[in-house]
C-alpha cells in the first residue's frame, strides 16, 4: 500500500542530495520504529476519515449564521469550536447583506469590462483577475462585519507563552485577488489539490518544521494544529520565486458574491485537519509502503523548492483517498464567508456546470505577528502606489496595472472603518488596550515603530 509507481516517479522527481541529508536529520534513529508504528495507525485513521467524509458529503463542513456569533459577543459556541478545529473549516452565513455583496459583484464586473487589459488567469479568458485595489476589494477588507468575522476565526488559535509576540485579536491586511468564474463545461480554471504557504519549507525550515514535531516524533495523535507558538517566525518562503505567500495567513478565506451550488466551480476541501496534515508530513518517509521507512531518497511527494505543496494525483498520497475525502462545500449565497485552515488540503472544481457566475473575493485571516509586520509595511506602500502587492510582482499574466486607471480604488476614502485603516497601516495599534497579553502588547509596539519609521 502507498508505493510510488513509474508514472508517479515522473511527478515526484529526485531533488538535490542535500534533501537526503535533510530527511536523515529530521527523525532521530531511536524514534524510527516509533514513527513506523505511528504511520500504520495514521493510515488506518485516514481510511476511516475518508469513509466518514464520503458518506457525509458537503454537510460535513461546519456552518453557523454569523448573527448568532455576533449576539454571542463574537464567540462561536464551544461545541462548534471543537468541530471546526477538527474539520479545519467553517462557513459563516450572512456576514454581509446579500444586497451589498451583489452590488460589489456588479461593480467588479463593470470594472473588468472597462479595464479588460489587466488580464488574469486563464490568460485567454480571465476569471481570476490581476486586480487588488478596486473599490469593492478595499471596502470588503475594511468592512466592520468582515473584520468581525476574521477576528472571530482568529480566536481558534492559541499560544502557550503569553510573552510570545502574537496578537490574535489584531489583523494585518493581505491584499489578494477576486474570482468571477463563468459557467462552462470546459475545465478552463483548474486548481488541483494543494496546500499553500510553501512546500519543502515545511521540512527545511526548523521553525516551520517545529509546528509538526509531535507528528515527526511518532505521536501524530498529539499534534495541535492550532498552536501558534512556532508560526511566528516560520519561514514559508525560502526561495522568493513568487509562488508563495510572504506572510502567515492563519486561515484562508473568501467572501461569496454570488449564489453558487456544490460542484459549480467552487471550493473543495479535505475536512480532516489532523490526519491529512500528519500524512502529508510523514509521506516522504514511507515511499514504498507502510513498513518501509525511507530517510534517504531525496523526494518529498508533491513538494518542489520555491513552489506550492501540490497533491495532483491520488497516487502521490494514496492513503488520503482523495476521491472520497475531498468534497465540495455546501451551496453559498452572496455575503457568506468561507474559512479554511492554512494547512488544509483544498482545490477548485474542474468544471462549472451551473447557470450563474461563481464569484468570490479572497480575504484571509492574517494576525499581527513579527513575520507579518514587514508584509503590512509593503502592503501600505502598494496601496499608496496602486501597485500590485509584493507577492504578486512579476506574475506572468499581469498586463496592465491599476495605477494606470483613474477609477482605481486605492484611496483612503474607500476604507470603511478605523480597524480597517489599522489593518492597512494607517492607524497605530493601541498598546494600552485592556486585556492584552504582554506578547500582544509587545508586537503592537513593534508594528507601530516599524510603520512610524517607514
Amino acid at each position: 500500500m502507498g508505493s510510488i509507481g513509474v508514472q508517479e516517479q515522473i511527478q515526484c522527481p529526485l531533488l538535490e542530495p542535500r534533501f537526503s541529508a535533510l530527511k536523515q536529520s529530521i527523525i532521530k534513529p531511536e524514534d524510527k520504529q516509533k514513527v513506523v508504528g505511528s504511520y500504520k495507525r495514521l493510515v488506518k485513521a485516514c481510511h476511516q476519515e475518508a469513509t466518514l467524509i464520503g458518506k457525509a458529503g458537503p454537510s460535513i463542513v461546519p456552518e453557523i449564521d454569523f448573527e448568532d456569533v455576533v449576539q454571542n459577543g463574537g464567540e462561536m459556541p464551544e461545541g462548534l469550536v471543537d468541530l471546526v478545529r477538527d474539520r479545519g473549516c467553517i462557513i459563516f452565513r450572512s456576514v454581509v447583506p446579500t444586497e451589498q455583496a451583489e452590488a460589489w459583484e456588479a461593480e467588479l464586473k463593470d470594472y473588468t469590462k472597462r479595464h479588460s487589459a489587466v488580464g488574469g488567469f486563464p490568460a485567454d479568458n480571465p476569471q481570476s483577475w490581476s486586480l487588488w485595489w478596486t473599490r469593492p476589494q478595499v471596502q470588503i477588507r475594511s468592512h466592520p462585519r468582515v473584520l468581525a468575522a476574521v477576528n472571530t476565526i482568529s480566536k481558534l488559535w492559541h499560544v502557550s507563552d503569553p510573552n510570545a509576540p502574537v496578537d490574535l485579536s489584531a489583523q494585518v491586511a493581505y491584499p489578494d485577488r477576486f474570482r468571477i468564474r463563468y459557467p462552462t463545461n470546459d475545465a478552463e480554471f483548474t486548481l488541483n489539490a494543494h496546500v499553500d504557504s510553501g512546500s519543502t519549507e515545511r521540512w527545511e525550515d526548523p521553525t516551520y518544521r517545529a509546528n509538526y514535531q509531535a507528528i515527526l516524533d511518532g505521536e501524530w495523535e498529539k499534534y495541535d494544529g492550532w498552536n501558534a507558538d512556532n508560526r511566528v517566525d516560520a519561514q514559508t518562503d525560502l526561495y522568493h520565486r513568487g509562488g508563495n505567500c510572504s506572510c502567515w495567513r492563519s486561515m484562508q478565506g473568501w467572501l461569496s458574491l454570488s449564489h453558487t451550488g456544490t460542484g459549480h466551480g467552487t471550493l473543495r476541501l479535505l475536512p480532516s485537519l489532523k490526519t491529512s496534515t500528519a500524512y502529508l508530513m510523514l509521506r516522504p518517509f514511507f515511499l514504498d509502503g507502510d513498513d518501509a521507512f525511507d530517510d534517504v531518497t531525496p523526494t518529498f511527494p508533491g513538494a518542489h523548492p520555491g513552489g506550492t505543496q501540490v497533491l495532483p494525483t491520488t497516487e502521490l498520497h494514496p492513503d488520503l483517498m482523495m476521491e472520497k475525502s475531498i468534497v465540495g462545500i455546501p451551496p453559498v449565497k452572496p455575503g457568506d464567508y468561507v474559512f479554511w485552515h492554512c494547512d488544509l488540503i483544498h482545490e477548485v472544481d474542474k468544471y462549472h456546470p451551473g447557470t450563474t457566475d461563481s464569484s468570490v473575493v479572497y480575504n484571509a485571516s492574517t494576525p499581527l505577528v513579527p513575520y507579518n509586520i514587514d508584509s503590512l509595511r509593503a502592503t501600505r506602500q502598494s496601496f499608496l502606489d496602486a501597485k500590485p502587492p509584493r507577492d504578486f510582482n512579476g506574475i506572468g499574466y499581469l498586463h496592465e496595472e491599476e495605477h494606470m486607471h483613474e477609477d482605481h480604488g486605492a484611496r483612503q476614502v474607500n476604507i470603511l472603518s478605523e480597524e480597517g485603516r489599522r489593518a492597512m497601516g494607517f492607524e497605530k495599534f493601541h498598546v494600552d488596550e485592556a486585556g492584552l497579553s504582554e506578547g500582544a502588547r509587545k508586537v503592537r509596539q513593534m508594528a507601530n515603530e516599524v510603520l512610524g519609521n517607514a
